[in-house]
């Protein structure tokens, strides 16, 4: 059944909510990078490496998880083919593989088909099956740590009477990525128990525990063991240590392509793994910070120019896949309070700023590859005009709802620009210093109604992570123009005492 047909877009200001019910890939480059103390060793240290293994293949493992596949993901895999790949650590570090998708053919002791993991002074572990199933020996959560400094994968596939015809089975999706090990304790093979380690570039000195660590980072506290609430415990005393602290702008499902034209993209599952979807006077959007608190805009939750009666409107917060349909299955995030900047005025039809609030949620989520956090801006060179960043959401797309996460790329736009083209439309609207305007005069705006809240992130090429650096606010309509968003920056401040209860 086609789209519900909601009728042309308005064609004055607003991104407003509808009312009827919007890691990267760390091959991506800043066109303005900043100035990185330290960034030319590292770069040189681990390189830069494509995964697509092939027979006889050697990957150099770097800090961050990097992306290892059998060939064709997802595609099913064909049958007689047997490819080797070598993980080497650079020199103090191991490897550390997990493996996120994993399906095979079973067979009997993964006779047929298989992957094999090899460490040097360990014995070779065979796997086949499908995460979650009863057959054959998938590896489920297991994580492997290399006693040296190099693991070994071998990718085999039996070449029966169906010699390369390929079958329903798609193979697996793994992440690797070098790790320090502090010496003075042992390390835990293939076990997912606790393990003292470090990443390249961080102190040595600092521990972490294999509490999912693509998801939570270690605060150093001694000997630590993660617990299913996030917080550690001293494993010999049983009290309470520290917290496990989320790791934001690094999701593990990388966009694979690098869009150089304008329009929208249909997202993948795991590419913008901090996108929520809000409901409260309509569609609007949001990002997760942390593993409690979701950023938005003021006017999701009190509109411009409403029509609504001023009443206390019920929040509902969706989060972790790129199908509302999908959302709504998992499960409505309770609201525990709604924060809204003060400098936000609901009256001023034609003022934005302090177009900014955040939702706390009842609980804390559990973080994974489909949701993770994102990162808060840090520096003005974020904000650099023709620097490019992605703008994702749930909004209408060409004058249709639509129930799949899309995103678009575009670049940061100067200001005078914008400012003229304001003034070529004679437009009253505030364009105050806590906005800045993305996009080009001359293509169609990409965001429209339903994206009002979400956000726009820029690769951080200091810190290897994405950042939001603003937030869907206003436009005039969804034609031709410029897109104006908060800027997060000049509110970073007000967000660290509110998500610390100091404010």
């Amino acid at each position: 059944m086609p789209p519900q047909k909601t009728g042309p877009p308005p064609s004055t200001r607003g991104y407003w909510p509808s009312t009827n019910p919007w890691w990267g890939n760390y091959l991506w480059k800043n066109p303005h990078p900043t100035s990185c103390p330290g960034k030319m060793w590292w770069l040189l240290l681990c390189g830069i490496l494509q995964t697509c293994p092939t027979q006889g293949s050697v990957l150099l493992a770097q800090r961050l998880p990097q992306k290892l596949t059998s060939p064709g993901y997802p595609k099913p895999y064909l049958k007689g083919q047997v490819s080797t790949t070598d993980i080497e650590a650079p020199e103090g570090f191991v490897v550390r593989l997990i493996f996120q998708d994993f399906d095979l053919e079973p067979s009997q002791d993964c006779e047929q088909d298989s992957v094999t993991v090899t460490g040097s002074g360990t014995p070779p572990n065979r796997f086949c099956g499908q995460q979650g199933a009863l057959l054959g020996s998938p590896p489920g959560q297991r994580e492997f740590v290399s006693s040296g400094r190099s693991l070994q994968l071998t990718f085999r596939t039996d070449a029966s009477s169906e010699d390369r015809i390929p079958h329903l089975h798609k193979g697996f999706l793994a992440f690797y990525q070098a790790m320090v090990v502090d010496d003075s304790r042992p390390i835990s093979q293939a076990n997912g128990s606790s393990t003292a380690i470090s990443t390249p570039g961080d102190n040595s000195s600092k521990t972490q525990s294999h509490c999912q660590e693509l998801y939570y980072q270690a605060v150093p506290a001694g000997t630590l063991t993660c617990t299913i609430q996030g917080t550690w415990e001293d494993r010999q005393n049983r009290e309470e240590a520290s917290q496990c602290v989320p790791v934001c702008g690094r999701p593990v499902i990388p966009i694979t392509e690098n869009q150089e034209a304008f329009g929208s993209s249909r997202a993948q599952l795991g590419n913008f793994p901090w996108q929520a979807f809000t409901s409260i006077y309509g569609r609007g959007g949001g990002a997760l910070l942390g593993d409690r608190w979701v950023l938005t805009a003021a006017h999701t939750i009190y509109p411009k120019d409403s029509i609504f009666p001023q009443k206390n409107r019920s929040v509902n917060v969706f989060l972790g896949h790129t199908n509302i349909d999908e959302m709504l299955k998992l499960g409505n995030h309770h609201v525990r309070r709604v924060i809204v900047h003060p400098d936000y005025r609901q009256n001023e039809s034609h003022n934005f700023n302090g177009d900014i609030a955040l939702l706390e949620l009842q609980h804390r989520v559990s973080l994974g590859p489909h949701l993770l956090p994102v990162c808060l801006p840090n520096n003005e060179t974020l904000y650099l005009s023709g620097l490019w960043g992605y703008v994702s959401g749930f909004g209408m797309k060409m004058g249709w709802l639509t129930t799949e996460l899309k995103y678009s790329r575009l670049p940061i736009s100067k200001r005078e620009d914008c400012e003229a083209w304001l003034r070529e439309r004679q437009r009253t609207e505030v364009f105050s210093d806590n906005m800045f305007c993305v996009g080009d005069k001359m293509q169609q705006q990409s965001v429209c109604q339903g994206d009002s809240g979400s956000i726009y992130v820029v690769w951080d090429d200091c810190a290897h992570q994405w950042v939001a650096t603003g937030i869907v606010s206003w436009g005039i309509g969804c034609d031709k123009g410029y897109g104006f968003y908060t800027k997060v920056l000049n509110y970073v401040d007000w967000i660290k005492r509110v998500m610390e209860g100091n404010d």
